[in-house]
């Protein structure tokens, strides 16, 4: 049978317009659906998704300066998990949790240029939450911490497994928004208990690190809900204020410490859902007890407490979260109190440990027409679920002073503070810490390559940016 061109053409534009009334009827009905959904209460779109992050092969392990070789085996993978939040009208957010000491702000703006090019994500409605497990891997921040030049070929496994990790990273975001299906959220807040303060301080001044038990700390564990129409849970998000430091120097095997054995006891237990934990700002405590020869039971038992608490709140009456969340985030500049003079740096290269490294590679970069940057750039990001729940994430290691002056001044009840977020470029201490001294304040600022100490008014600026972040409703009510 033979066909005219007119014929055939015909045929054809009546398949196309036949083709483009069905897809268009479909992509209405989904946006039909997607509307409705949106208008139950306590309901959105959420996707889920886990990637394994865990190094190939031997790499050198972050968090202890003492540490002399690349890691010598795996004790528990590593992981990158994502909840992505929305529909794609409303824009949408996802939020990455990674076991790992930190996170550089240039791999999340990498991270975030690549999926607003791809997908249109609003580089805002990216967060990423490093676990700071010190039995995972370097990532290039805490370098100094080891005060010597390490071998090209031990950067070099540095260097391609940050490749690897950010292809992985964006992958992991793409596949949870490819996940996104309606679902029910909610969150609620229990305690755990075994953050102690580290910092011993005699007459006002920081003499060392020792457990604390009258020390300020945080035991919030917020916890956020993510189930099925149906009722099944997809996902648990959980964060408790303390460092992962369960596990000492001397294991010298990947694990996650107790955010690792909390994920896979919570899995455990659910069957199918993902867990996921981030940290609050617990730069200034330890879990206790810790690294003795006990310490991979001391690991479990902090995380086993974690899981518990889970369960319970899991239980519980959560408070529904009816709108998938708003980000909002701002830059600002962190004064340092004083860049040294040549002639100091001169004098400093002749002490020991990561403050003479810092000082010869500074002096290296004067002679090559380099300036020592006097402030820090420091990101802040808010996410808020309409008028129920906003959650502040920090960067880097922020002392409890932030959270605990946060929730008292804003939205009791209704705050969620996450630290080590976006970027980890060194300790974040408070007023009160700065007076005080010690490890956060002077020694750890030269492991993570930055040149002294910070001004006293870092504290004000930082919660001042949280402030202008949020909405007024989550804002104290002045009276007349």
């Amino acid at each position: 049978m033979q066909i005219s061109q007119n014929s055939f053409t015909t045929i054809l534009l009546t398949l196309l317009v036949v083709n483009s009334i069905f897809y268009s009827e479909g992509v209405v009905a989904q946006s039909n659906n997607a509307s409705k959904t949106k208008m139950a209460k306590g309901t959105m779109l959420v996707g889920v998704s886990t990637i394994d992050i865990t190094p190939e092969g031997p790499i050198l392990l972050a968090g202890y300066g003492g540490r002399k070789s690349e890691s010598e085996g795996v004790l528990q993978a590593l992981k990158a998990k994502a909840l992505a939040f929305g529909s794609d009208s409303e824009g949408p957010s996802i939020l990455i949790t990674v076991d790992l000491i930190g996170i550089q702000y240039y791999m999340t703006q990498e991270v975030a240029r690549r999926l607003s090019d791809k997908i249109g994500v609003d580089p805002s409605r990216l967060v990423i939450s490093a676990s700071h497990t010190h039995t995972g891997p370097e990532i290039g921040n805490l370098l100094n911490h080891f005060a010597r030049q390490l071998p090209p070929e031990e950067i070099g496994r540095i260097n391609k497994f940050l490749e690897i990790l950010t292809e992985k990273l964006e992958k992991v975001s793409i596949e949870a928004l490819d996940a996104r299906k309606p679902a029910k959220v909610a969150w609620g807040q229990g305690k755990a208990g075994f953050a102690m303060n580290r910092r011993k301080v005699v007459n006002g001044k920081s003499v060392g690190m020792t457990p604390i038990p009258e020390g300020p700390v945080d035991h919030d564990l917020p916890l956020l809900r993510i189930t099925d129409m149906d009722g099944k849970l997809r996902a648990v998000m959980v964060s408790y204020a303390c460092h992962g430091t369960t596990l000492g120097p001397d294991i010298n095997k990947i694990h996650g410490d107790w955010i690792g054995e909390a994920q896979k006891f919570i899995e455990e237990k659910n069957p199918g859902a993902i867990a996921m934990v981030s940290l609050g700002c617990g730069a200034d405590a330890n879990p206790e007890p810790r690294v003795t020869n006990l310490q991979l039971d001391y690991a479990a038992q902090h995380g086993k407490e974690v899981a518990d608490e889970v369960q319970k709140l899991l239980a519980s009456n959560l408070k529904p979260l009816s709108s998938a969340p708003m980000g909002q985030s701002k830059v600002i500049q962190l004064p340092f109190e004083h860049i040294p003079t040549v002639q100091e740096f001169v004098q400093q290269a002749n002490e020991k440990g990561a403050k003479a490294y810092f000082a010869k590679l500074a002096l290296d970069k004067i002679a090559r027409g380099e300036s020592i940057p006097k402030s820090l750039n420091y990101p802040i990001t808010t996410w808020t679920f309409g008028n129920d729940l906003a959650m502040v994430f920090l960067a880097g290691e922020v002392v409890v002073d932030y959270s605990l002056r946060l929730k008292k001044e804003l939205a009791p009840g209704r705050l969620w503070v996450s630290a080590y977020s976006n970027d980890v470029p060194c300790y974040i201490a408070s007023k009160r810490v700065i007076k005080e001294g010690g490890y956060e304040v002077e020694s750890s600022m030269y492991s993570y390559n930055q040149p002294g100490r910070f001004q006293e008014s870092i504290e004000d600026l930082i919660v001042t940016t949280v402030h202008d972040l949020l909405p007024l409703s989550y804002k104290p009510k002045i009276k007349k």
